[in-house]
C-alpha cells in the first residue's frame, strides 16, 4: 500500500474548516475542481456519491465515512488510473488554536503519471482548503468588527 500524506494549519475552527468540506459546491471555489456534484442534490454522507471534474478527469468517489467537524473518508470509484485508493480528511484542534488538517490516501497501485497527479492533489487540496478557511474566518471576523 503506497500512502501520501498532507498537513497544513489555519486560525478557523474544525467547524469553520467543515463547512467548506461539507458544502461540495465550495469546493469549486476553494479546490482545484472546476465543478463538483454529488449524485441527487442531496446532502454528503456515508454511502453518497459524487462526481469531481476538471479537464481531463471526471472522478467518481463514495462517502465511506462523514463525522461533522473530525473526519470525512472517500473511495475512488472510477476516473483516474489508480486501484484501491482511499483517503481521510482529519480535523483536529491546534494547540494555539485554530485547526490542523490532515489529508492522508492510500492506494494499492497507479500509473507513473497518476502517481504524480496524486501527490499534488492531495497536497494542493490541503494546503487550498486552509488557506480558504483561514480568508473566510477573517471575512467573517471583519464583518462583526
Amino acid at each position: 500500500m503506497k500512502t501520501i500524506e498532507a498537513e497544513a494549519s489555519t486560525p478557523a475552527t474544525r467547524d469553520e474548516v467543515w463547512s467548506l468540506l461539507e458544502d461540495a459546491s465550495s469546493w469549486a471555489e476553494w479546490g482545484s475542481w472546476s465543478s463538483v456534484e454529488v449524485d441527487g442534490g442531496g446532502p454528503q454522507g456515508v454511502g453518497v456519491e459524487r462526481t469531481l471534474v476538471k479537464w481531463p478527469y471526471r472522478v467518481r468517489e463514495r462517502i465511506t465515512e462523514w463525522e461533522p467537524g473530525r473526519r470525512h473518508s472517500y473511495e475512488l470509484l472510477d476516473g483516474m488510473n489508480a486501484d484501491g485508493y482511499r483517503s481521510t480528511v482529519t480535523l483536529e484542534d491546534a494547540a494555539g488554536g485554530g485547526t490542523v488538517i490532515r489529508w492522508r490516501s492510500e492506494y494499492e497501485r497507479a500509473g507513473p503519471f497518476t502517481t504524480l497527479v496524486l501527490r499534488a492533489a492531495v497536497r494542493d487540496s490541503c494546503r487550498r482548503l486552509a488557506k480558504a478557511a483561514s480568508a473566510r474566518r477573517r471575512a467573517s471576523s471583519e464583518v462583526h468588527s
